[in-house]
C-alpha cells in the first residue's frame, strides 16, 4: 500500500515500513549504546546475556544489527528466531547452524559432537554466538539448556555465548525459583526503554531521510506531538501511525502531514467492535437490511468488502482465498450469466450523497473509425478492459468531474484477467443486490493504470462522493475485514495529476 505515496513525497524507499531492515537501524534512545554493549560482551564476557524490551520496542531490530555487526568479526552465529523447543530440539537447532552434518542419536552423543565443534571453532581462533529472539516463550526446561550450555568451556573460556531477547515476562520466567540458576547466570542485562518525544521526533526524520527525503519538516509540531503520544514511544507503533498519516496526506493531496492526518491514522488503529457480518446458521453474508444501509452512503461497500477478500490491498500483496461465505456470495445466481449483457444500461439513478458519471457520450477517439463511443456508465461495465479503463480515465479526466471517489485496489500489472474478473463480479453482484434490496443500480467499479515508483499498477475506485465526510463515512461503514486493506479517500482532482503510463 505504501508505495501509493512515494512518489507524491519523492521518497525512494519505504521509510516505515514494519520489517527489520537494518538499513534503517536508528541509534538514538540508547539503541547505539546497547548494540556497542552487546558486540563487547558477545567478544569477551562470560556468561548469558539478555534484552529486555516491550512489545514494538525494536529488538528484532537490535538482534540483526547484532549478527551483522558481528559478520566481519572472527565469529560465527546461530540466530533463533522461533525457540519453541524442547531440550533435544534446541541442541539440534544449534547443531544443524555450526555442522554440515548434524549428529544423530540420543542427547548424550548430540552434545559431545557439538562440544567437539564448539573446542575446534576455539582452536580457531573463533567464537561462537547464539543469539535467540522471543526468549520470553521458551519453556522452562530448554532455558535451563541454555545454562548447561553455557557451561561448556575449555581450562580458561567458555566454548559458547548466548544473548537472549525477549519481552518483561522473560524477567518473570527467571525469577522462577526453578530457573534461579539460570538467572544467575546471566552476566549482563540490557533494556529497551521508549523514546522520548525529541528521540521519537528525531527517529521519524532519520527513517524519512534514510528513505530519500531531502526537504524540509514533513511532520509539523502538532503532528509530531501527536505521533508521539499515539506510540508511547514504540518504535513500531511509530512505523505504523506515520504511514498511515503519509497516506492520509497523500490521499487529500497536501504536502506535509498534519495533526488532521496524524488523528485519523490514529482512529484508524483503535480497535473497534462492530456487528459481524455473517448472521448466525449460515444465513446471507449480505442481509437486505445491511445492504438498505450501505448502498445509500455510496455503492460499493460490499464491492470493497468483496476487493479485500479476493485481491488485496497493497503492493503485490495476495489476499487469501475467498470463504466459502463470500465465495457463495460472489457467484451469480444459475439462470444469470457471468458476461456483463451486451445491451446498453440505464443511468445509474442519483443516490444520497453519492455522484454518477455523465451520460452525455465523449467524442470519438482518434482510429475509431468514426464509431460512436459508448456512454461512460454503459463503457465502465464493458466486459472488455481497455474500453473500461478508457472510460475510466474518460470520466477523471473530465474538468466538470469533482468530488471523491475510494481507492480499493493498487495491484501490480500486468493482471488484466484477474482485474476483470473482479470487476465483473463484483459489478454483478452490486447491481443484483441493488436490485432486491429496492434500491436504484449499484454505481459501476472504475478501473485504469497508474504509475507509482515508475511501475505500472492497476487502480480500482468504488463510488463517486459530493464530499470527504461522504467517503468517510462510507469507509467506516465498511467490515473489519476491509479495514486490513487500507482503504483511502482519493481525491478526484489528485488522482488526475497523477502519471498515466
Amino acid at each position: 500500500m505504501s508505495v501509493l505515496y512515494l512518489d507524491h513525497f519523492s521518497l525512494a524507499a519505504d521509510p516505515f515500513r514494519i520489517t527489520p531492515d537494518t538499513e534503517f537501524f536508528f541509534t538514538g534512545g540508547q539503541r547505539g549504546d546497547i548494540l556497542e554493549g552487546l558486540i563487547v560482551a558477545a567478544m569477551h564476557d562470560e556468561g548469558i546475556v539478555s534484552v529486555v524490551g516491550e512489545i514494538g520496542m525494536g529488538k528484532t531490530m537490535l538482534s540483526r544489527m547484532l549478527l551483522e555487526r558481528l559478520r566481519p568479526l572472527p565469529c560465527d552465529t546461530v540466530y533463533l528466531a522461533n525457540p519453541v523447543f524442547d531440550r533435544d530440539e534446541i541442541l539440534g537447532a544449534i547443531a544443524h547452524d555450526l555442522m554440515a552434518e548434524p549428529p544423530q542419536g540420543n542427547r548424550a552423543h548430540m552434545l559431545a559432537a557439538l562440544e567437539a565443534v564448539l573446542i575446534e571453532r576455539y582452536s580457531q581462533g573463533r567464537r561462537v554466538v547464539v543469539v535467540i529472539d522471543e526468549a520470553h516463550s521458551m519453556p522452562a526446561t530448554t532455558l535451563e539448556e541454555i545454562r548447561l550450555l553455557s557451561n561448556l568451556e575449555t581450562t580458561q573460556n567458555k566454548l559458547l555465548k548466548i544473548v537472549l531477547f525477549g519481552q518483561p515476562e522473560l524477567d518473570e520466567l527467571l525469577d522462577a525459583p526453578q530457573l534461579r540458576q539460570v538467572k544467575d547466570r546471566i552476566s549482563h542485562r540490557f533494556e529497551l526503554q521508549p523514546l522520548n518525544a525529541d528521540e521519537a521526533s528525531a527517529y521519524l526524520r532519520f527513517r524519512l531521510h534514510k528513505a530519500g527525503w531531502q526537504g524540509g519538516e514533513l511532520f509539523d509540531a502538532e503532528a509530531l506531538k501527536l505521533l508521539v503520544q499515539a506510540s508511547g514511544g514504540r518504535t513500531r507503533r511509530l512505523n505504523m501511525l506515520a504511514d498511515k498519516s503519509l497516506l492520509a496526506a497523500y490521499a487529500e493531496g497536501v504536502s506535509q502531514v498534519g495533526a488532521e492526518q496524524v488523528s485519523r491514522a490514529v482512529g484508524d488503529s483503535l480497535p473497534k467492535t462492530g456487528r459481524n457480518a455473517l448472521g448466525q446458521e449460515g444465513r446471507s453474508l449480505f442481509p437486505t437490511a445491511l445492504l438498505k444501509r450501505w448502498l445509500p452512503m455510496g455503492a460499493g461497500a460490499l464491492a470493497v468488502l468483496l476487493l479485500g477478500y479476493g485481491l488485496g490491498y497493497g503492493s503485490g500483496h495476495r489476499g487469501e482465498p475467498l470463504p466459502q461465505a463470500v465465495a457463495q456470495a460472489v457467484q451469480p445466481a444459475a439462470q444469470v450469466p457471468m458476461a456483463v449483457p451486451q445491451s446498453p444500461v440505464a443511468p445509474v439513478a442519483p443516490v444520497a450523497g453519492v455522484r454518477t458519471p455523465s451520460p452525455e457520450k465523449p467524442s470519438s477517439p482518434a482510429g475509431a473509425s468514426g464509431a460512436a463511443v459508448a456512454p461512460p456508465d454503459t463503457a465502465l461495465r464493458s466486459e472488455s478492459l481497455a474500453i473500461r479503463m478508457k472510460a475510466t480515465n474518460q470520466f477523471i479526466a473530465e474538468p466538470s468531474t469533482r468530488g471523491f471517489t475510494v481507492q480499493v485496489l493498487s495491484q501490480k500489472a500486468p493482471r488484466p484477467a484477474e482485474v476483470m474478473l473482479m470487476a465483473q463480479e463484483i459489478q454483478q453482484v452490486l447491481d443484483q443486490a441493488s436490485s432486491k434490496a429496492g434500491e436504484p443500480s449499484a454505481l459501476p467499479v472504475l478501473v485504469h493504470d497508474r504509475l507509482y515508483q515508475g511501475q505500472v499498477f492497476h487502480a480500482m475506485y468504488v463510488g463517486h462522493f459530493d464530499s470527504r465526510p461522504a467517503a468517510l463515512q462510507f469507509i467506516e461503514a465498511s467490515p473489519a475485514a476491509l479495514k486490513h486493506y487500507k482503504p483511502v479517500v482519493r481525491s478526484l482532482d489528485a488522482i488526475r495529476k497523477e502519471p498515466a503510463p
